[in-house]
Parts: structure tokens; sequence; C-alpha cells
């Protein structure tokens, strides 16, 4: 039976059980499918390490523009009509060389290890801060909705420039963003409700950059706001979409990595002790957390040539999926993959991309689950699943949504 279609159902590709269990079968028995659905433009979709990496090393063979991420037909116009592209936004994922090239430079020192380094101390305070939230909570809590959501927020908003006060509204726009799917999280059921999103954000950042020229602060803000290009200002719509995916996958990836990281401790007991006994392993395994978890959980590239994929041909100007998750549990690509391992290297893992896209704030979100772990478990005594876990329904970027815990410290 051919179960390609439920690549495009949020409640399955949310649900990590679900998800893994669809996207294994497809590896083994359908690893390029091709995907026809009357709501969008059908494409192929890719299973495997080596054909996933393959593609992400050549990008001038396999173009981010013009389709970067699954949208249904209907918003693709709306966002085609607004905007004058398909993706409406314009951020790095949407850019091919050689303008990605130039965009991301304008950032490139901001992201690189040396820099984020710069910025522990003030990311171990935030980590203390809902650690000793936690702790105050009296042993049990939502390790999601009270803890994983708001650490990476309130550390990305702090980078951004964002003011505290405002905090909880760049979450719930980021939550309409992405669980745009999920009737709990969505704004609304429709094409408009999603574009009033998209601009509720170009509204805030706009007078954010407004703001930082004329009065600059050493914030990312100012950084963007400021920015030249080839000598020139940086355009609006570039502007405001790096403003607005620094602000949503800094802060939503990361907390959905801290959050199934949490589960996998928990579900691996052995690992939570090892990493209790050898603090040194807190980078490792938030390196194996974020393979683990994987919460991007597609892109989409275009041909521009005739490409043969495991006895596929795939023509020049159709579009492909690559499924990350099932990347990072092939064993083509990764050794014994179902296993969660803290001592694992990760140099091969596909969670950020691969190649010039490679993530630009991977040093940052790797950093942020290293101090929050650094600073939990040293303090955390015991620590269980006491509930229901829900999950985000999404196809794109997604994780848990609720996890009620039982601890002691």
């Amino acid at each position: 039976m051919n179960r390609n279609l439920e690549l495009l159902d949020p409640a399955i590709m949310g649900n990590e059980e679900t998800m893994y269990s669809l996207l294994n079968h497809l590896r083994e028995h359908d690893p390029v499918t091709y995907v026809e659905h009357p709501n969008y433009e059908p494409f192929w979709a890719l299973t495997r390490y080596d054909d996933i990496k393959f593609i992400s090393q050549n990008n001038s063979r396999f173009l981010n523009n013009p389709r970067t991420v699954l949208v249904q037909k209907q918003f693709e116009q709306t966002l085609l009509e607004k905007f004058g592209s398909r993706n409406g936004l314009e951020t790095l994922i949407h850019m091919d060389a050689p303008k990605h090239k130039k965009l991301r430079g304008v950032t490139r020192e901001w992201f690189k290890p040396g820099s984020i380094g710069k910025l522990s101390g003030n990311l171990e305070a935030i980590a203390k801060q809902y650690v000793d939230k936690m702790e105050a909570m009296g042993g049990e809590c939502d390790f999601v909705k009270d803890i994983s959501l708001l650490y990476p927020l309130q550390t990305i908003m702090s980078i951004i420039g964002v003011p505290p006060e405002e905090e909880s509204m760049m979450l719930r726009l980021t939550q309409e963003l992405f669980g745009g799917a999920d009737p709990s999280l969505a704004r609304g059921a429709d094409s408009t409700d999603a574009l009033a999103v998209i601009m509720d954000f170009f509204t805030y950042f706009t007078a954010l950059v407004e703001d930082r020229k004329q009065n600059p602060q050493d914030d990312l803000a100012t950084v963007l706001a400021t920015a030249l290009v080839d000598g020139e200002p940086m355009e609006q719509l570039d502007q405001i979409s790096y403003f607005i995916i620094t602000a949503t996958a800094g802060h939503d990836t990361t907390a959905a990595t801290i959050a199934g990281g949490m589960k996998a401790l928990i579900e691996n007991p052995e690992q939570l002790q090892k990493l209790r006994d050898n603090p040194k392993l807190c980078n490792s395994a938030a390196r194996e957390m974020i393979r683990y978890t994987v919460p991007v959980r597609h892109m989409m590239r275009t041909t521009t040539q005739d490409e043969q994929f495991q006895g596929q041909t795939i023509k020049a100007g159709e579009n492909i999926c690559m499924w990350y998750p099932a990347a990072n549990r092939d064993s083509a690509g990764i050794s014994n993959p179902d296993v969660f391992d803290i001592e694992r290297d990760n140099k091969n893992q596909l969670a950020f991309g691969f190649g010039s896209h490679m993530c630009l704030g991977q040093h940052l979100a790797i950093l942020e689950v290293e101090l929050f772990f650094r600073e939990l478990l040293p303090r955390l005594k015991t620590i269980e699943i006491n509930g229901e876990l829900d999950w985000v329904k999404a196809v794109f970027v997604g994780g848990l949504k609720s996890m009620p815990v039982r601890y002691q410290f």
C-alpha cells in the first residue's frame, strides 16, 4: 500500500512514534516516492541518508527557490500575490547563490563559535533561572509549557534585542506560524489567518528596524537594521525575513530539542546517569538530542537538470522534499541510528542540514541545550513522565506540545 500521502498529515508527522513508523517504512520500501495531492504541487519525497546528503552538497543542481517548504497551493498563491514569491518570506533558507552567501555574511561573525561563546555567561544565567523555576514548582510541571518553550525564547529574544515584556507576544506568533496546522495553536483555519500572522511579524520588526537605526544597541537587531549588502542597505523584505527566521526557528527548534532530549533521557536512564556522572558529555549529549529529535522535518529543493535516485528519474524543474528525521535514522549514514547515545560522534548527522545551507545558528542551539542540562542535572535527583504526551500537529517544524513530569530536586 502506498502510504506517501501520510507525509502531508500534520497529526502523523507531528507525533514522534507515527512519524518514524512512516519514514522508516518509506525509506525501506519506497525511498524515492512521487506524492500527488490536490492541495499541493506534486513532489518527490526522499528518505535515504546518502540521497539527502548528496542534494545538500550540490546547491547549483538543487535550488532552494522557488519552493522551500511544503505549502498548500491556495496559500502559495496568496503569498505570491502579496510578496511576489511562493515562499512569501525571503530568508536564508529560501535563497540561492550568490544572494545566499552575501546575506549569510551579514550575521556570520555573530554566530561563529567564538562570538557565541562570549554569550555563555548570559545564557548560563537564563538557564539557571528556569531550573530555579522548575525547582520552585514543587515537584511537578509541564516541562514543555513551563520550561523548554520559555528558556530558549528568552535567550533568542535577548540576543535579538526584543524586550522581556514582548516575549509572550513573540511566543504566540511563533506558535501560530509553525503550528498553523494545529487547531490548538493556529490563529484560524484559512490562508488569511496565516497571512495575518506573517504580517504581524512584519509590523513588529519593521518598527524595531526603524528604532535601531535611530538608537543603535549591542544586539542583533542593530546589526540587521544597519547592514549593507553590496554597499547598499539591505532590502526590507530580506531584512524583516531575517528577523522572522531568527526569532522563530532560533527559538522553536531549540525548545523542541530540549523537550525531546529530556524525554530521551527519561526513557534511557542509563544515559541520564552517564550524563550526571560526567557533565563534560553535555556538549555531545546536546548534539545527540538534536540528531534524535530533528525538529525541522523537511526542506524542499527544485532540480535544475534530470537526476537519478534509487532508479527513479527526477526531471529538471521538479520538486524534491528531503525528510531529515528519516536520514538521521538511516543506518547507511548513522551507526545504530535508533539508539540514543550521548557519546556519539555526530559529525555526520543532518538535523542542521549540510553544505552551504547548514544552519547558521547551530552553535547557539548546541550551547543553549548544553548549558541547560549542565545546570539541571547536578540538581535533579529523579524525574519521570507524569501524564499523556501531546505533540504539535505539524509537517514542517514539530515537537512536543505538552509533557507533564514529576521530579525531585
